[in-house]
Protein backbone atom coordinates (compact mmCIF):
# COMPACT_ATOMS: atom_id res chain seq x y z
CA UNK A 1 0.00 0.00 0.00
CA UNK A 2 1.30 3.32 -0.89
CA UNK A 3 0.42 7.46 -0.56
CA UNK A 4 -1.38 7.09 -3.72
CA UNK A 5 -4.57 5.30 -2.55
CA UNK A 6 -6.98 7.96 -1.47
CA UNK A 7 -7.92 9.54 1.72
CA UNK A 8 -11.30 7.24 2.01
CA UNK A 9 -9.99 4.30 1.41
CA UNK A 10 -6.78 5.04 3.78
CA UNK A 11 -9.12 5.94 6.82
CA UNK A 12 -11.44 2.89 6.39
CA UNK A 13 -8.42 0.48 5.98
CA UNK A 14 -6.86 2.01 9.09
CA UNK A 15 -10.49 2.18 11.13
CA UNK A 16 -10.86 -1.56 9.67
CA UNK A 17 -7.65 -2.64 11.67
CA UNK A 18 -8.44 -1.02 14.88
CA UNK A 19 -11.69 -2.63 14.61
CA UNK A 20 -10.35 -5.50 14.52
CA UNK A 21 -7.42 -5.62 16.54
CA UNK A 22 -8.35 -3.34 19.61
CA UNK A 23 -6.14 -1.00 20.01
CA UNK A 24 -2.93 0.23 17.96
CA UNK A 25 -0.11 2.54 18.08
CA UNK A 26 0.87 5.45 14.66
CA UNK A 27 3.66 3.20 13.99
CA UNK A 28 2.36 -0.20 13.99
CA UNK A 29 -0.70 1.01 11.52
CA UNK A 30 2.15 2.55 9.92
CA UNK A 31 4.10 -0.66 9.58
CA UNK A 32 1.26 -3.02 9.35
CA UNK A 33 -0.50 -1.21 6.56
CA UNK A 34 2.24 0.17 4.77
CA UNK A 35 1.41 3.56 4.82
CA UNK A 36 3.76 6.49 5.47
CA UNK A 37 3.62 8.21 8.78
CA UNK A 38 2.76 11.62 7.51
CA UNK A 39 -0.18 9.94 6.42
CA UNK A 40 -1.38 7.68 9.24
CA UNK A 41 -1.21 10.93 11.19
CA UNK A 42 -3.35 12.95 8.64
CA UNK A 43 -6.13 9.94 8.48
CA UNK A 44 -5.98 9.52 12.33
CA UNK A 45 -6.29 12.62 12.79
CA UNK A 46 -9.25 12.76 10.50
CA UNK A 47 -11.21 9.90 12.05
CA UNK A 48 -10.85 11.88 15.93
CA UNK A 49 -12.55 14.56 14.40
CA UNK A 50 -15.30 12.59 13.08
CA UNK A 51 -15.63 10.84 16.37
CA UNK A 52 -14.93 7.93 14.87
CA UNK A 53 -11.50 6.85 17.09
CA UNK A 54 -10.13 8.26 20.23
CA UNK A 55 -7.00 8.68 22.28
CA UNK A 56 -6.70 5.57 24.96
CA UNK A 57 -3.78 6.53 26.78
CA UNK A 58 -0.29 5.91 26.14
CA UNK A 59 1.72 2.36 25.68
CA UNK A 60 4.37 2.29 27.98
CA UNK A 61 7.64 3.26 26.99
CA UNK A 62 10.69 1.18 25.41
CA UNK A 63 12.97 3.68 25.81
CA UNK A 64 11.84 6.64 23.68
CA UNK A 65 8.47 8.84 23.68
CA UNK A 66 5.68 6.80 24.41
CA UNK A 67 3.46 6.15 21.59
CA UNK A 68 -0.40 7.28 21.72
CA UNK A 69 -3.11 4.58 22.29
CA UNK A 70 -5.86 4.50 19.60
CA UNK A 71 -8.98 2.92 19.38
CA UNK A 72 -12.22 2.78 18.08
CA UNK A 73 -15.26 4.68 19.30
CA UNK A 74 -17.41 2.18 20.14
CA UNK A 75 -20.85 3.83 20.25
CA UNK A 76 -20.17 5.99 17.16
CA UNK A 77 -22.69 4.17 15.75
CA UNK A 78 -25.24 1.18 16.62
CA UNK A 79 -27.89 -0.57 15.34
CA UNK A 80 -31.27 -2.57 16.19
CA UNK A 81 -32.01 -6.51 16.42
CA UNK A 82 -36.02 -7.36 16.80
CA UNK A 83 -36.32 -11.29 17.00
CA UNK A 84 -40.34 -12.11 16.78
CA UNK A 85 -40.89 -15.75 18.00
CA UNK A 86 -43.97 -17.62 18.11
CA UNK A 87 -44.84 -15.73 21.92
CA UNK A 88 -41.42 -13.77 22.64
CA UNK A 89 -40.28 -10.16 21.18
CA UNK A 90 -36.91 -9.04 21.58
CA UNK A 91 -35.19 -5.54 20.90
CA UNK A 92 -31.48 -5.19 21.08
CA UNK A 93 -29.62 -1.81 20.72
CA UNK A 94 -25.89 -2.64 20.05
CA UNK A 95 -22.86 -0.60 19.40
CA UNK A 96 -20.23 -1.27 16.93
CA UNK A 97 -18.34 -3.82 19.69
CA UNK A 98 -21.46 -5.45 19.75
CA UNK A 99 -22.58 -4.66 23.54
CA UNK A 100 -25.75 -4.48 24.11
CA UNK A 101 -26.67 -0.83 25.59
CA UNK A 102 -30.38 -1.37 25.90
CA UNK A 103 -32.77 -4.38 25.10
CA UNK A 104 -36.63 -5.34 25.66
CA UNK A 105 -37.82 -8.91 26.14
CA UNK A 106 -41.98 -9.28 26.55
CA UNK A 107 -43.84 -12.24 25.85
CA UNK A 108 -46.44 -11.80 23.48
CA UNK A 109 -47.86 -13.71 20.94
CA UNK A 110 -46.80 -12.78 17.67
CA UNK A 111 -50.22 -11.86 15.35
CA UNK A 112 -49.80 -9.83 11.73
CA UNK A 113 -51.96 -7.44 13.76
CA UNK A 114 -51.97 -3.64 14.09
CA UNK A 115 -51.99 -4.16 17.75
CA UNK A 116 -49.22 -6.20 17.94
CA UNK A 117 -47.36 -3.66 15.79
CA UNK A 118 -48.16 -0.60 17.78
CA UNK A 119 -46.39 -2.89 20.76
CA UNK A 120 -43.32 -3.21 18.74
CA UNK A 121 -43.28 0.24 17.25
CA UNK A 122 -43.16 1.70 20.69
CA UNK A 123 -40.75 -0.42 22.35
CA UNK A 124 -38.69 0.25 19.46
CA UNK A 125 -39.14 4.24 19.24
CA UNK A 126 -38.74 3.76 23.54
CA UNK A 127 -35.15 2.39 23.33
CA UNK A 128 -34.13 4.73 20.51
CA UNK A 129 -35.02 7.52 21.81
CA UNK A 130 -33.54 6.58 25.24
CA UNK A 131 -30.30 6.25 23.92
CA UNK A 132 -29.51 8.18 20.27
CA UNK A 133 -29.65 11.62 20.36
CA UNK A 134 -28.44 11.78 16.78
CA UNK A 135 -30.49 9.45 14.94
CA UNK A 136 -27.86 9.36 11.93
CA UNK A 137 -25.91 7.09 14.07
CA UNK A 138 -28.36 4.81 14.08
CA UNK A 139 -27.46 1.97 10.95
CA UNK A 140 -30.49 0.11 10.23
CA UNK A 141 -32.18 -2.70 11.76
CA UNK A 142 -32.24 -6.39 11.14
CA UNK A 143 -35.37 -8.24 11.77
CA UNK A 144 -35.24 -11.84 12.95
CA UNK A 145 -37.39 -14.23 11.93
CA UNK A 146 -37.89 -17.81 12.14
CA UNK A 147 -38.56 -18.41 8.28
CA UNK A 148 -36.96 -19.22 5.61
CA UNK A 149 -35.58 -15.60 3.79
CA UNK A 150 -34.90 -14.70 0.15
CA UNK A 151 -31.57 -13.09 -1.07
CA UNK A 152 -33.05 -9.91 -0.95
CA UNK A 153 -33.80 -10.18 3.10
CA UNK A 154 -36.81 -8.59 2.32
CA UNK A 155 -39.05 -11.68 1.10
CA UNK A 156 -40.14 -15.22 3.17
CA UNK A 157 -40.08 -18.06 1.06
CA UNK A 158 -40.81 -20.83 3.48
CA UNK A 159 -42.74 -19.94 6.92
CA UNK A 160 -44.55 -22.28 9.19
CA UNK A 161 -43.82 -21.75 13.35
CA UNK A 162 -45.79 -18.50 12.68
CA UNK A 163 -48.08 -16.87 10.06
CA UNK A 164 -46.38 -14.53 7.79
CA UNK A 165 -48.27 -13.15 4.48
CA UNK A 166 -46.80 -12.20 1.50
CA UNK A 167 -46.61 -8.47 1.69
CA UNK A 168 -44.93 -8.68 5.64
CA UNK A 169 -42.25 -6.18 4.53
CA UNK A 170 -44.81 -3.78 3.55
CA UNK A 171 -46.71 -3.93 6.39
CA UNK A 172 -43.60 -3.44 8.28
CA UNK A 173 -43.21 0.22 6.54
CA UNK A 174 -45.95 0.82 8.43
CA UNK A 175 -44.29 1.13 11.72
CA UNK A 176 -40.26 0.95 11.46
CA UNK A 177 -39.30 4.30 9.07
CA UNK A 178 -35.62 3.05 9.05
CA UNK A 179 -33.30 0.80 6.88
CA UNK A 180 -34.56 -2.84 7.36
CA UNK A 181 -34.02 -6.02 6.49
CA UNK A 182 -35.00 -9.61 7.26
CA UNK A 183 -32.46 -12.70 8.61
CA UNK A 184 -33.17 -16.31 9.68
CA UNK A 185 -32.95 -16.51 13.16
CA UNK A 186 -30.97 -19.66 13.84
CA UNK A 187 -28.34 -17.98 11.19
CA UNK A 188 -28.60 -14.66 13.33
CA UNK A 189 -27.57 -16.77 16.21
CA UNK A 190 -24.67 -18.39 14.92
CA UNK A 191 -23.55 -15.01 13.42
CA UNK A 192 -24.03 -13.37 16.63
CA UNK A 193 -21.84 -16.25 18.37
CA UNK A 194 -19.20 -16.28 15.34
CA UNK A 195 -18.81 -12.46 15.98
CA UNK A 196 -18.66 -12.54 19.93
CA UNK A 197 -16.37 -15.83 20.00
CA UNK A 198 -13.98 -14.29 17.30
CA UNK A 199 -13.87 -17.55 15.16
CA UNK A 200 -11.49 -17.82 12.94
CA UNK A 201 -12.02 -21.77 11.59
CA UNK A 202 -15.74 -23.33 10.55
CA UNK A 203 -17.87 -24.12 13.58
CA UNK A 204 -21.39 -24.99 13.33
CA UNK A 205 -23.98 -23.54 15.44
CA UNK A 206 -27.30 -25.61 16.86
CA UNK A 207 -29.90 -24.00 17.92
CA UNK A 208 -31.98 -25.56 20.44
CA UNK A 209 -35.26 -23.10 20.82
CA UNK A 210 -38.90 -23.46 20.29
CA UNK A 211 -37.94 -24.54 17.03
CA UNK A 212 -34.59 -26.00 15.65
CA UNK A 213 -32.24 -24.60 13.51
CA UNK A 214 -28.69 -23.68 13.28
CA UNK A 215 -25.80 -22.36 10.52
CA UNK A 216 -22.68 -23.31 9.22
CA UNK A 217 -20.09 -20.56 9.55
CA UNK A 218 -16.57 -20.30 8.03
CA UNK A 219 -15.27 -17.28 10.37
CA UNK A 220 -17.65 -14.69 10.21
CA UNK A 221 -19.46 -15.44 7.19
CA UNK A 222 -22.93 -17.72 6.57
CA UNK A 223 -22.77 -20.67 4.60
CA UNK A 224 -26.62 -20.33 3.44
CA UNK A 225 -26.96 -22.67 0.58
CA UNK A 226 -28.23 -22.71 -3.16
CA UNK A 227 -31.32 -21.79 -2.10
CA UNK A 228 -30.75 -20.29 1.65
CA UNK A 229 -32.06 -23.15 3.33
CA UNK A 230 -28.39 -24.21 4.76
CA UNK A 231 -28.42 -24.60 8.52
CA UNK A 232 -31.97 -26.30 8.62
CA UNK A 233 -30.67 -28.95 10.82
CA UNK A 234 -33.97 -29.49 12.47
CA UNK A 235 -35.39 -31.16 9.71
CA UNK A 236 -32.44 -34.01 10.00
CA UNK A 237 -33.98 -37.36 10.36
CA UNK A 238 -33.38 -39.14 13.70
CA UNK A 239 -36.18 -41.60 14.53
CA UNK A 240 -37.55 -42.87 10.68
CA UNK A 241 -41.19 -42.82 11.07
CA UNK A 242 -40.93 -41.01 14.31
CA UNK A 243 -42.63 -38.37 15.87
CA UNK A 244 -44.73 -35.56 13.97
CA UNK A 245 -42.83 -32.22 12.96
CA UNK A 246 -43.99 -29.29 12.68
CA UNK A 247 -43.12 -29.42 8.87
CA UNK A 248 -45.68 -32.10 8.24
CA UNK A 249 -42.92 -34.79 8.00
CA UNK A 250 -42.03 -37.57 10.73
CA UNK A 251 -38.89 -38.06 12.41
CA UNK A 252 -37.21 -34.64 12.20
CA UNK A 253 -34.27 -33.53 14.80
CA UNK A 254 -37.18 -30.76 15.75
CA UNK A 255 -39.80 -32.75 16.97
CA UNK A 256 -37.66 -34.28 19.82
CA UNK A 257 -35.31 -31.25 20.69
CA UNK A 258 -37.01 -28.07 20.47
CA UNK A 259 -37.70 -26.72 23.88
CA UNK A 260 -41.17 -27.52 23.84
CA UNK A 261 -39.51 -31.04 24.19
CA UNK A 262 -38.91 -30.53 28.36
CA UNK A 263 -41.32 -27.28 28.73
CA UNK A 264 -44.13 -29.35 28.15
CA UNK A 265 -43.30 -30.46 31.88
CA UNK A 266 -43.02 -27.42 33.37
CA UNK A 267 -46.08 -25.60 31.20
CA UNK A 268 -43.99 -23.62 29.45
CA UNK A 269 -41.43 -22.41 31.60
CA UNK A 270 -37.16 -23.72 30.68
CA UNK A 271 -35.93 -22.18 33.59
CA UNK A 272 -38.44 -24.30 36.00
CA UNK A 273 -37.06 -27.29 33.89
CA UNK A 274 -33.60 -26.74 34.51
CA UNK A 275 -34.45 -25.94 37.97
CA UNK A 276 -36.39 -29.06 38.87
CA UNK A 277 -33.42 -31.16 37.01
CA UNK A 278 -30.78 -29.66 39.38
CA UNK A 279 -32.41 -30.48 42.28
CA UNK A 280 -32.16 -34.43 41.25
CA UNK A 281 -35.08 -35.26 43.36
CA UNK A 282 -37.87 -35.76 40.31
CA UNK A 283 -36.85 -38.94 38.62
CA UNK A 284 -39.20 -38.10 35.78
CA UNK A 285 -37.15 -35.20 34.58
CA UNK A 286 -34.18 -36.75 34.68
CA UNK A 287 -35.44 -39.10 32.34
CA UNK A 288 -36.69 -36.98 30.06
CA UNK A 289 -33.44 -35.10 29.60
CA UNK A 290 -31.32 -37.93 29.35
CA UNK A 291 -33.75 -38.81 26.33
CA UNK A 292 -33.62 -35.16 24.84
CA UNK A 293 -29.76 -35.53 25.26
CA UNK A 294 -29.59 -39.58 24.07
CA UNK A 295 -31.56 -37.79 20.64
CA UNK A 296 -29.46 -34.39 20.13
CA UNK A 297 -26.57 -36.45 20.42
CA UNK A 298 -27.14 -38.09 17.45
CA UNK A 299 -27.95 -34.97 15.81
CA UNK A 300 -24.16 -33.67 17.22
CA UNK A 301 -22.21 -36.57 15.82
CA UNK A 302 -24.12 -36.15 12.29
CA UNK A 303 -22.72 -32.88 12.07
CA UNK A 304 -19.72 -33.94 13.24
CA UNK A 305 -19.31 -36.16 10.81
CA UNK A 306 -20.34 -33.91 8.05
CA UNK A 307 -18.31 -30.49 9.05
CA UNK A 308 -15.71 -32.03 10.39
CA UNK A 309 -15.55 -28.90 13.16
CA UNK A 310 -16.72 -27.52 16.49
CA UNK A 311 -20.04 -27.62 17.58
CA UNK A 312 -21.63 -25.24 19.67
CA UNK A 313 -25.71 -25.40 21.60
CA UNK A 314 -27.24 -22.00 21.31
CA UNK A 315 -30.55 -21.10 21.36
CA UNK A 316 -32.76 -21.32 24.70
CA UNK A 317 -31.64 -25.04 25.67
CA UNK A 318 -27.91 -24.13 24.70
CA UNK A 319 -27.79 -21.36 27.63
CA UNK A 320 -28.71 -23.76 30.37
CA UNK A 321 -25.98 -27.16 29.10
CA UNK A 322 -22.99 -25.70 30.55
CA UNK A 323 -23.43 -27.98 33.77
CA UNK A 324 -24.55 -30.93 31.80
CA UNK A 325 -21.89 -30.51 28.96
CA UNK A 326 -19.30 -33.23 30.23
CA UNK A 327 -22.53 -35.62 30.55
CA UNK A 328 -23.49 -34.91 26.88
CA UNK A 329 -20.13 -34.98 25.76
CA UNK A 330 -19.64 -38.48 27.15
CA UNK A 331 -23.50 -39.56 24.97
CA UNK A 332 -22.15 -37.86 21.49
CA UNK A 333 -18.49 -39.69 22.01
CA UNK A 334 -19.99 -43.24 22.45
CA UNK A 335 -21.45 -42.79 18.45
CA UNK A 336 -18.22 -41.17 17.36
CA UNK A 337 -16.15 -44.06 15.69
CA UNK A 338 -13.09 -41.55 15.78
CA UNK A 339 -12.87 -39.70 18.90
CA UNK A 340 -12.28 -39.87 22.65
CA UNK A 341 -12.39 -36.72 23.52
CA UNK A 342 -15.87 -34.49 23.03
CA UNK A 343 -14.12 -30.78 23.22
CA UNK A 344 -15.42 -30.18 19.57
CA UNK A 345 -18.57 -29.55 21.74
CA UNK A 346 -19.06 -26.14 23.29
CA UNK A 347 -21.92 -23.93 24.89
CA UNK A 348 -23.07 -20.55 23.15
CA UNK A 349 -21.51 -17.62 24.48
CA UNK A 350 -24.80 -15.64 23.74
CA UNK A 351 -27.48 -16.59 26.87
CA UNK A 352 -30.25 -14.05 25.79
CA UNK A 353 -30.38 -11.91 23.18
CA UNK A 354 -27.92 -14.14 20.38
CA UNK A 355 -30.96 -13.79 17.18
CA UNK A 356 -31.63 -10.63 18.12
CA UNK A 357 -27.89 -9.51 17.75
CA UNK A 358 -26.85 -11.55 14.70
CA UNK A 359 -29.62 -9.72 12.49
CA UNK A 360 -28.24 -6.14 13.94
CA UNK A 361 -25.08 -7.25 13.26
CA UNK A 362 -25.92 -6.97 9.29
CA UNK A 363 -25.21 -3.58 9.40
CA UNK A 364 -22.50 -2.77 11.09
CA UNK A 365 -20.66 -5.11 8.84
CA UNK A 366 -21.88 -3.57 6.12
CA UNK A 367 -20.54 0.05 7.83
CA UNK A 368 -17.30 -1.54 7.83
CA UNK A 369 -16.68 -3.01 4.75
CA UNK A 370 -17.82 0.08 3.10
CA UNK A 371 -16.38 2.61 5.68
Amino acid sequence: MNDFFTKSTISGDIYRFLYFNGQSSRQEISNTLGISLPTTTRNLNALQEEGMIENAGEFESTGGRKATIYQCVSNSRCAVGIDITRNHLTIVLIDLALNIIDSKRMRIPFRETHEYFSILQEEFETIVSANIADRSRLLGIGISLPAIIGEDHKTVTYATVIPLSLNIYSFFSNYIHEPYLFFNDANSAGLAESWKGDYTDSVVYLSLSSSVGGAYMNGRSIHAGDNNRGGEFGHITIVPHGKRCYCGRNGCLDAYCNANALTDFTEGNLKEFFEILKSEKNKGIINIFNEYMENLAIAVNSLRMCFDCDIILGGNVGAYMSDYLDDFRKKAIKLNPFEKDGSYIQVCHYRTSASAVGAAIYYIDEFLQNF
